[in-house]
């Protein structure tokens, strides 16, 4: 089972054109969605790590790397999140308790980043931004908005544009004929600095020095791998670009002999577990850390969550720009 974007999100001509008409229809409402919005202005200073293509491009490395860090400072954080994919997502706040809620709660990667501070840090689902901002702004110095660049409940403090420096902005296109949420220049006005994860692109990076924003790059380092360097292995994720880990693993020397592949939040059955397990044999099974806290207990001591690290360059101007 395969998540993949469509291939004329990744070219200027063929069938992607035929969707034009739709995506100005879809540009228009998005708009006067924005022109209509009154954003609540939070007690507690509001950061959004937002992107403006569809698709992972690496936001909640960056999430978490930001809270280790203000964290390390002093900084009380919290995290607010549409909690996409969880059945308890609505307009009314929840605040994720690990006790009750889990991964299909409250959705893969907010329960991942709840259990990554062990409920240290406060995290808020909820569709409409101001009233999980009203729930969190009490307890915390600092909201991390993960996702919600295109939100307008909510008033930014300060914004950080993410990109994927492989997949870049593909065709150009607003959806449905390209990748595109929104325009790159309405995009970029709205956000303090650029991101760019995975790949230096420096022919992308000219495209967007126009813009005069700074920009920084950060690229995931896999955690404790050293043991599987030569060695064969299964691998499966459900993400937004399941690539970016399976790339991960062979960049340390490991060699996936099968990879199953997932939609993003994919909602795993005990067959999709049963089918990875009897492919593996005794060969280890290795997953991202977001698949794995949607794993049942009877299958997780059969399974090996891959733990990783974020570096950014400049990593001090960066945090120097978002904390000013």
């Amino acid at each position: 089972m395969k998540a993949q974007t469509p291939k004329y999100f990744n070219t200027k001509l063929g069938i992607g054109i035929l969707f034009l008409p739709l995506s100005a229809i879809y540009w228009l409402i998005s708009n006067i969605k924005r022109l209509f919005s009154t954003p609540y202005k939070s007690k507690a200073k509001v950061l959004c790590i937002g992107n403006i293509t569809l698709g992972g491009v690496g936001k909640t490395p960056l999430v978490i790397k930001i809270i280790e860090t203000l964290l390390n400072k002093g900084i009380k954080v919290g995290v607010l999140s549409r909690g996409y994919g969880g059945a308890l997502s609505s307009s009314v706040p929840v605040l994720v308790d690990g006790k009750k809620h889990s991964a299909i709660d409250v959705g893969d990667e907010v329960f991942m980043i709840y259990k990554k501070f062990k409920g240290r840090v406060p995290v808020c689902i909820c569709t409409n931004r101001a009233n999980g901002a009203m729930v969190l702004e009490g307890k915390v110095d600092m909201i991390i908005m993960d996702d919600g660049l295109q939100n307008y409940t909510l008033a930014k403090d300060k914004s950080v544009l993410v990109f994927d420096g492989m997949q870049t902005v593909g065709n150009g296109f607003i959806f449905p004929a390209g990748p595109l949420r929104e325009g790159i220049k309405s995009g970029v006005k709205k956000a303090n600095a650029i991101v760019i994860m995975r790949k230096i692109n420096r022919l992308f990076e000219k495209k967007l020095s126009k813009y005069n924003l700074p920009i920084f790059y950060a690229k995931t380092v896999a955690k404790d791998l050293k043991k599987f360097a030569g060695k064969e292995v299964i691998a499966f994720a459900g993400i937004g670009n399941p690539q970016k880990f399976y790339d991960t693993l062979i960049g340390e020397k490991i060699k996936i002999k099968r990879s199953f592949e997932f939609p993003d939040h994919h909602t795993y059955s005990d067959e999709d577990f049963e089918k990875i397990i009897k492919s593996a044999g005794k060969l280890p099974i290795l997953t991202t850390t977001k698949d794995y806290v949607k794993i049942p207990p009877k299958y997780q001591k059969k399974i090996i969550p891959v733990e990783i690290d974020l570096s950014i360059d400049r990593e001090k101007q960066f945090f120097d720009i978002i904390l000013k």
